[in-house]
């Protein structure tokens, strides 16, 4: 009886503290432009320090090596998150959990992510990064407040 009540409790813990997730789509995705892609979330500049996700928001993932960690949520925002150190079979994962030690359904920068092996890794950082997109398009829209507005010109009676 004790050992049921121990195998309920800890399906218990499982279900509610591991989000395992698998990866999706990456047959669709090309080896160079996946290549680019990565390289361009390894370097890309973090629009906020110290950010948090709700777990239930997480649509998609990727290892980038075994100590980086690309997480997406539902609305398109980008997270790079980063362990204390290596994460042994990180990067070769199909399945990952997210654990925070206070039971919080949220991900930030102290949760850890649980391999299907049972490893834990903690994090060191969870910062929402910049995607090129939204950089572009930030640059974009500034270059258009710049311009000084020539249709206004145009309608404009000439002066005799």
């Amino acid at each position: 009886m004790a050992k049921r009540m121990n195998r309920m409790a800890a399906a218990a813990v499982a279900a509610t503290c591991l989000v395992p997730l698998s990866l999706s789509g990456c047959a669709t995705k090309s080896s160079s432009s996946r290549n680019a892609r990565e390289q361009a979330d390894l370097n890309a500049p973090i629009a906020t320090a110290s950010a948090q996700v709700a777990r239930y928001r997480v649509r998609d993932w990727s290892a980038l090596n075994d100590h980086t960690l690309i997480v997406v949520a539902t609305d398109g925002k980008r997270y790079r998150a980063e362990t204390l150190g290596p994460c042994t079979g990180l990067d070769f994962s199909t399945r990952v959990g997210f654990v925070n030690r206070g039971g919080f359904n949220q991900i930030d920068r102290t949760s850890s992510v649980v391999l299907a092996d049972g490893t834990r890794c903690p994090f060191q950082s969870f910062d929402e990064i910049r995607s090129p997109e939204s950089k572009a398009l930030d640059a974009y829209e500034k270059a258009g407040d710049t311009k000084p507005d020539s249709t206004a010109k145009q309608d404009e009676p000439k002066p005799k």
